[in-house]
């Protein structure tokens, strides 16, 4: 299975905090079949933020968990309607977001996925193609950045 398929983008979501947003995420995970535990993977979204806000930067947000109850390296991508307060790096509220979801028994592909996009966070195309790309171009982008 890929990481990453047309099920787990959507680019019309309307929630309106970081918490709902978290909720949102770990029910689509379940509903795909990725997770077996929708709770615990929003409590590992949650803990993870509390530790450092995942918020990058340029209105993108990159939250991620490492959870026993993910069973496979998993990435969704949400392009949310109204801004969302996240205490990003940079003060700015956060639209898109990147959600990754890996297995904790695999640190080495959270890590490694974790590197490959936040060395794309530096270039305009990437975060313009996040921004403002169908489906479809969003799709090929990030498994085309997450297989090199």
């Amino acid at each position: 299975m890929p990481m990453i398929d047309k099920n787990l983008i959507n680019l019309e979501v309307n929630i309106s905090t970081q918490k709902e947003m978290f909720h949102y995420l770990a029910d689509l995970a379940f509903q795909e079949g990725r997770a077996k535990d929708s709770a615990a993977i929003e409590q590992g979204l949650n803990e993870r933020e509390a530790e450092s806000t995942t918020g990058f930067g340029k209105h993108i947000a990159i939250p991620h968990t490492k959870n026993s109850a993910v069973k496979e390296p998993t990435v969704i991508m949400v392009r949310n309607q109204q801004s969302l307060e996240w205490n990003s790096l940079d003060g700015q509220p956060v639209e898109t977001i990147i959600n990754l979801l890996v297995p904790d028994d695999q640190s080495d592909t959270h890590l490694k996925m974790l590197a490959k996009l936040s060395r794309q966070m530096m270039h305009a195309d990437f975060t313009d193609v996040l921004k403002t790309g169908t489906k479809e171009e969003i799709l090929t982008m990030l498994t085309k950045v997450l297989s090199d």
